[in-house]
């Protein structure tokens, strides 16, 4: 969980506690015994000051954990998921087998996700220029370009996600190659004309 959304919560928690001490305070100070109105008085004091103590020392803590410690290093603080996965591998190995059906999901999970890291890492440099020349080839609307050319992988401005930059060249007046489009190829193999 989110130590900020920790901190709203106990931020939420301690004005609930000053509007309650708030009542009772203004209840027992309205009593006509006093004697009794002091005895309240106090208890409802001690009571109040221990709990916001407490709610601030945790206050404290969860925003030194947020601010202070780095959170990718940190291992997992998921005790539900951590408590099951022991009760289930010593149950695995207590009665000696595992759950079929459960064990069936988690191949069928790894082998998608197998497959589908071999088709993202099947995209290079040169597959994308190949995308490109060869789309354009079949329409044969880019005759005056010479050369496609792969620049660099990077980050698309438009998707937020991993793209192979591919450039159109054609040659100038003075024989040189002057890039006249850009394209974006994804690890999918569309592509994007940049301009």
């Amino acid at each position: 969980m989110n130590y900020k959304v920790i901190a709203w919560g106990i931020g939420a928690l301690i004005l609930l506690v000053l509007v309650v001490f708030y009542i009772s305070y203004s209840k027992y100070a309205r009593q006509k015994v006093g004697r009794h109105a002091v005895n309240a008085l106090d208890h409802v004091i001690k009571r109040t000051r221990l709990i916001l103590i407490v709610l601030v020392l945790i206050l404290a803590g969860d925003l030194g954990y947020g601010h202070f410690l780095p959170q990718n290093n940190l291992p997992s603080l998921d005790l539900w998921g951590r408590t099951t996965q022991v009760v289930q591998t010593v149950k695995n190995r207590f009665w000696g087998h595992s759950n079929t059906q459960e064990a069936q999901q988690k191949k069928e999970s790894s082998t998608k996700k197998a497959s589908s890291k071999k088709k993202n890492a099947g995209m290079t440099s040169k597959k994308a220029v190949a995308i490109v020349k060869n789309y354009y080839d079949k329409q044969g609307t880019e005759q005056e370009v010479k050369k496609y050319k792969f620049i660099k992988v990077k980050i698309s401005r438009v998707s937020q996600k991993k793209v192979f930059e591919v450039g159109a060249y054609k040659t100038d007046d003075n024989g040189q190659l002057v890039q006249v489009h850009d394209y974006e190829v994804n690890t999918k193999g569309k592509f994007d004309l940049m301009y």
